[in-house]
């Protein structure tokens, strides 16, 4: 029955949990049941915030709630798959802020639980089920700018190197290719599959993890380049080029609520445009020929729409999402191994 309420489960007290709680707010039937941290006051602050029915200082505990639905895994990259395993063998539902686990052989662990247990798992990644890139992946399905040819994304943003950061911890799974690489390299798999040639390259900082990665990848016909980092604020924008035009998700692309077409004339106009100034960003949105531009705005932050997916797969009996299945996370993954390797 799909009017039943669904109850989750959050594990993890930080911005993104958050965020998600009250995400959940918007999505018709979702219920927060349960919050957990390792700091009992934490999930009890955090409960009476958001409007969490209980709270646990315990994984067990929440996973001992008959009434959960689903788990939200929002802690630190380095225990996803320990903590996801230990809820898929509990029979919950799970669903695992990105990046789904710090390597691809970690991510194995994850699917291989799923699949054995037939519990329904997914990534977080939650921009691929936004509005404006499900638009996007439905418009070059169709062949509306013909065969991709080239993709290019950046996603960057400053962030002041401290050790005692988990973006900057090793240890935690920091770095730029696992906190932002992620989103486009995602896309990149949604839009083309897996890629046939991978490589790229790395600068590592001072506490040990990257702070600026590139990718490059080979997909038959089509060339992806990709670029993410710590160490500057990037024009994060997402362009799909193909052989009758061109698609551009405006930036920031991880939760993009506009995206833009450009006839074949104008493709290459794509790729420009992309200055942080006042006057770019209003320029960027006047009629132009050739250019179309279409908004997909949204309440919240954009996290409801994977929320939204999960209780619909659940409800279906579904064990993985057709937008997001874990082969793409894998995917993901390996890509991240491959380049981390070259060093």
């Amino acid at each position: 029955m799909t009017d039943r309420i669904f109850n989750w489960g959050i594990v993890g007290t930080g911005g993104i949990a958050r965020q998600f709680a009250a995400d959940l707010r918007l999505v018709p039937g979702a219920r927060l049941a349960c919050v957990c941290s390792r700091e009992a006051a934490r999930a009890g602050a955090f409960a009476a915030e958001l409007g969490a029915a209980r709270s646990c200082a315990d994984l067990d505990g929440l996973l001992a709630d008959p009434e959960l639905d689903a788990v939200y895994i929002a802690t630190p990259n380095s225990v996803h798959a320990d903590q996801a395993i230990r809820a898929i063998e509990a029979g919950k539902a799970v669903l695992v802020e990105k990046p789904l686990a710090v390597s691809a052989a970690e991510a194995g662990r994850i699917a291989d639980a799923a699949e054995t247990r037939a519990v329904f798992t997914m990534e977080g990644l939650w921009t691929r089920f936004l509005p404006a890139v499900r638009e996007a992946k439905r418009l070059v399905d169709a062949g509306r700018i013909g065969e991709v040819r080239e993709i290019r994304a950046e996603l960057a943003y400053r962030r002041s190197e401290a050790a005692d950061h988990r973006l900057f911890s090793p240890g935690l799974g920091g770095g730029a290719a696992l906190d932002l690489g992620v989103y486009p390299l995602s896309l990149a798999v949604h839009f083309l599959g897996r890629p046939t040639a991978v490589s790229g390259s790395s600068r590592i900082g001072p506490s040990g993890v990257d702070v600026l990665t590139e990718f490059h990848l080979g997909f038959g016909g089509a060339e992806v380049h990709l670029s993410c980092s710590f160490d500057r604020d990037g024009d994060n924008r997402f362009i799909v080029i193909g052989s009758e035009g061109a698609l551009r998700l405006e930036a920031p692309f991880l939760k993009a609520q506009r995206l833009t077409l450009f006839s074949q004339e104008s493709a290459k106009a794509a790729l420009s445009g992309g200055g942080r100034s006042l006057l770019s960003r209003v320029a960027a949105r006047l009629p132009r020929s050739g250019r179309e531009i279409r908004s997909f705005a949204f309440d919240g932050v954009g996290l409801r729409f994977e929320a939204a997916e999960v209780m619909r797969a659940v409800r279906a009996g579904e064990i993985r999402s057709p937008v997001m299945p874990l082969a793409d996370s894998l995917a993901v993954l390996e890509i991240i191994d491959a380049v981390r390797a070259t060093g």
